[in-house]
């Protein structure tokens, strides 16, 4: 039977996109980088504050702030907003390789609400944002733009991008000629791959002042499905064929009752290898299980990061 076809992703709401950029604007101040490739942008003007666009007063926002000619215009309070004295560069990396789609591609829903979600936020703060999406190729990309208008191109990215159902690698590597001095990178990943992209990681830190590295971990990853295995069905023990989604490759197997826990312990071993690479060599690394909300997984990730990056 043919794999049901992909859906567009669903992005964040406005109110939770605003929630979490709330939340998360003391962790994305930029601060001094750490390496001479990378690229600071200075906005000083005047008295060192630069006029970015308007928004609705809210409670607690300075009266001097009000842009009183657009107050009468729209019959509201509305008050002018200003860019940070120094923003910084960001470019997301996500990976839209064939194994984000399996399991009705909820990991690749993931990373699409982390994406977003994070872009989002960092607009916001005035920083300059771009996204690439790779297989084993670069797939898609949105140069990196500033202002909150820009979060709409980024979206469209997004939601008009699908991870193919077999056929397409991971070699996030591939990015590092796009990136061109970006500050800060951003990759967004399940990792499973030879090495664990390990090698990719490293091309990609010396193309950057600060490397993050989100994995995202699925329980339907080690889940064995037997052959003939419905309701009466020895669920413990029968045939399995693995299949490989991104090489093609059919490999007939005998699964043993343990066969599931043997997988999820092999998938643990991985990460922890990835995580041990992570920490030897300065990248912030988050190992994300999807079943929890993302907003819990990305702030966290951010508040570890902010002691490496």
């Amino acid at each position: 039977m043919a794999a049901p076809a992909l859906t567009s992703a669903t992005l964040p709401g406005q109110a939770e996109l605003q929630n979490f950029a709330h939340a998360a604007a003391q962790l994305l101040v930029e601060r001094r980088l750490r390496s001479a490739g990378a690229r600071t942008v200075a906005r000083r003007a005047g008295v060192g504050i630069q006029h970015l666009d308007h928004r609705d007063y809210a409670p607690g926002d300075e009266v001097r702030h009000i842009d009183w000619r657009q107050t009468a215009r729209s019959r509201r309070p509305i008050v002018r907003r200003f860019e940070s004295e120094t923003a910084a560069d960001w470019t997301l990396l996500v990976d839209a390789s064939s194994s984000m789609a399996v399991a009705g591609a909820a990991k690749w829903q993931a990373a699409v609400s982390m994406a977003a979600a994070l872009s989002y936020a960092l607009l916001q703060m005035g920083h300059r944002v771009g996204l690439l999406a790779f297989g084993a190729r670069v797939l898609a990309q949105c140069p990196r733009g500033r202002g909150p208008q820009h979060y709409a191109a980024i979206a469209r990215l997004l939601q008009g991008l699908r991870p193919a159902a077999g056929g397409e690698g991971s070699e996030p590597g591939v990015c590092a000629r796009h990136l061109h001095g970006a500050a800060s990178v951003f990759t967004i990943s399940d990792f499973l791959a030879a090495g664990e992209m390990r090698r990719d990681l490293g091309v990609l830190q010396q193309r950057c002042g600060a490397l993050h590295a989100v994995q995202l971990r699925d329980a339907a990853d080690t889940r064995l499905a037997l052959a003939g295995s419905g309701a009466g069905a020895n669920a413990g023990a029968g045939e399995v064929e693995l299949f490989d989604v991104e090489t093609g490759a059919h490999l007939a197997a005998q699964a043993s009752a343990g066969a599931s826990e043997h997988a999820a312990a092999a998938r643990a071993a991985m990460t922890q290898r990835l995580r041990g690479h992570c920490a030897r060599s300065g990248v912030a690394f988050t190992d994300w299980d999807i079943a929890q909300p993302w907003q819990q997984a990305l702030l966290q990730h951010l508040l570890r990061a902010r002691s490496l990056c």
